[in-house]
């Protein structure tokens, strides 16, 4: 009995010994296998295995960065980083075997990544001076900055959206924060001059006939967004509810304002938007400019030149006491006849000038025959006319006449009619139609 007794004793501490042996075995080969997965999905060649991601891996083998790893960049310093990092890869990881993987990968690249003391220094960038092209360009300004909304970070310069370059920087995301303006402001969200970022042109550039000397502007002390470049850096912004709809249910709200959208769509999450996204290409330069004549802007000087033709014809007279039922409409207008209905034959200056090579629409009789039986304008314009400016010189000198004899102060009534007839006779003076519109 105690032979077999000593037996089971044996036994029994054989097979704990053995289920001991399998069991750290067990545990050996999971860390073995948990450390060498760990070294495998650190590599960058790893992510490429979804093919979600060849394109990126394409961009970053070109790259500046092609010898930093991928996790060096899209996981933060630290432990509990790395740990969570690692959870996150499984779980995509499953996600890419079950077939549960996007069209588009999204990621997060965060400042202290690239500011990490073996990358970038902040003060190293702050000092230098770049030259982007031809253009002048440092960091100073941009690094921890705010600007409506925008939390300005590294990804919000250094993107994917060029494609060719892991971290590029495409030119059209300067112009977006330095040129863009609200349809509801007349200031930019960057407030920046043509000398922030370029040299004066030391050449001479020439285009056809004109020679334009950027030195010789500069003398006369003239400003380059004032005397001829100012539509290159002014753009409005033109974000549609069609933008919106590409990820979602609904447009813009009509409480939305540019700082609580930039703030929603800019972050350094997965939800971040490129601007191109929602605010298109935004071009700049004067390769944009197909000829000199689109860098001129005549409204600078002449704005509102054809203002006292087109209230006189819509009727939107600025008259302190006119009321709406006394609005006289031209019936060409009610019928939606444009200027260009009237304004048909085409004129030559006659200056002689080189600097009016073009020609003007003037308005002649013969084109009411365009709508009226034949010679209906020859018959009728001259005779409008003629008694409109009867009827002007018999009221200015009725008028003049009136205010030289009163000798008593005229009552408010009185006032307000002799208001009113100068605005009337004003009006029809500017217009020059007499009686036309």
């Amino acid at each position: 009995m105690n032979s077999k007794k000593t037996k089971l004793t044996i036994w029994a501490v054989i097979s704990q010994i053995r289920l001991k042996v399998i069991l750290f075995s067990l545990i050996g080969f999971a860390a073995f296998a948990a450390f060498i997965g760990i070294e495998v999905t650190s590599q960058s060649g790893f992510c490429n295995s979804c093919h979600i991601m060849n394109d990126y891996y394409a961009s970053w083998e070109k790259s500046t960065h092609s010898d930093v790893e991928c996790l060096k960049c899209h996981l933060q310093p630290g432990f509990t980083n790395y740990l969570v990092g690692k959870i996150n890869g499984l779980a995509q990881s499953v996600d890419c075997m079950v077939g549960r993987v996007g069209t588009q990968a999204e990621a997060t690249v965060f400042d202290v990544s690239c500011l990490r003391s073996a990358c970038h220094s902040v003060d190293q960038l702050l000092e230098e001076e770049i030259l982007f092209g031809s253009v002048k360009f440092t960091h100073k300004g941009h690094i921890q900055e705010t600007f409506d909304g925008i939390d300005v970070s590294c990804s919000t310069c250094h993107s994917h959206y060029q494609g060719d370059e892991n971290f590029s920087v495409q030119k059209e995301i300067c112009f977006s924060c330095h040129f863009i303006k609200s349809d509801q402001s007349t200031k930019g969200l960057v407030q920046s001059e043509c000398l922030d970022c370029h040299n004066v042109p030391e050449k001479v550039i020439e285009r056809g006939l004109v020679k334009v000397n950027h030195q010789e502007f500069v003398s006369y002390e003239a400003g380059c967004e004032q005397s001829c470049h100012k539509k290159q850096v002014e753009h409005v912004s033109n974000v549609s509810d069609t933008s919106c709809l590409q990820c979602h249910s609904f447009g813009m709200s009509p409480d939305d304002t540019s700082e609580h959208l930039h703030a929603s769509h800019t972050g350094t999450g997965p939800e971040k938007v490129e601007c191109l996204s929602c605010h298109g290409k935004v071009m700049h330069g004067p390769d944009q400019s197909s000829s000199l004549a689109t860098m001129i802007n005549c409204e600078n000087c002449h704005s509102d030149t054809h203002g006292a033709q087109a209230t006189i014809f819509s009727a939107n007279q600025n008259m302190t006491h006119i009321q709406g039922n006394e609005k006289v409409l031209s019936p060409m207008f009610l019928t939606h006849v444009e200027c260009t209905g009237c304004h048909v034959e085409s004129k030559s200056s006659e200056t002689g000038a080189l600097d009016s090579l073009g020609t003007v629409a003037r308005a002649v009789p013969r084109a009411c025959d365009n709508c009226h039986e034949a010679g209906t304008g020859q018959r009728y314009v001259p005779f409008w006319q003629k008694r409109i400016k009867e009827l002007y010189a018999e009221a200015h000198e009725k008028l003049r006449k009136f205010e030289a004899d009163s000798q008593q102060p005229l009552s408010a009534d009185a006032q307000q009619r002799i208001t009113r007839a100068k605005e009337i006779l004003d009006s029809i003076q500017a217009d020059g139609s007499w009686g036309v519109h």
